[in-house]
């Protein structure tokens, strides 16, 4: 197995990473009924059931009227099942979405925009250095200096 092919998702891996991301932001992900209910008039129509054998890899080869539904529903062009290339694209888009829906994120960046250049430069530093401090194993992690509150 080459290191590309490593990196390759099943049509299950695929499908469970739309159910879990793709879906209104007031609200957890569709359940398999209710996406069998969204595709109920498709001619792709499916079970909850046979949706579930999707996710679990149990139907390894999906009929494409059945892959057709599930694009339709997710809003995914079809090759996202198949075009490795295309997956990782819609799935960056996915996660910039994601993040950009979570408020307080969305209200650190619309301040940060009213910065001048020289000030977000530094805030992208400090992100950087906090996101590197946080993918370090937590044994390794240089401690933090202790605030005033520690000391006492």
């Amino acid at each position: 197995m080459t290191g590309l092919d490593q990196h390759k998702r099943s049509f299950g891996d695929k499908l469970a990473y739309l159910i879990e991301s793709v879906h209104p932001p007031d609200r957890g992900p569709y359940s398999y009924r209710e996406i069998a209910a969204g595709i109920a008039d498709h001619p792709g129509a499916m079970t909850a059931a046979h949706i579930n054998q999707l996710v679990k890899g149990k139907q390894l080869h999906p009929r494409i009227h059945y892959v057709e539904a599930l694009a339709c529903f997710f809003g995914v062009p079809v090759h996202y099942f198949f075009d490795d290339d295309v997956t990782m694209r819609i799935d960056d888009q996915i996660a910039k979405v994601s993040a950009w829906r979570d408020e307080e994120a969305r209200h650190i960046a619309e301040r940060v925009v009213e910065l001048n250049p020289r000030d977000r430069n530094t805030v992208t530093n400090l992100i950087d250095s906090l996101r590197t401090y946080d993918e370090q194993p937590r044994a390794t992690r240089r401690r933090r200096k202790p605030t005033t509150r520690d000391d006492a």
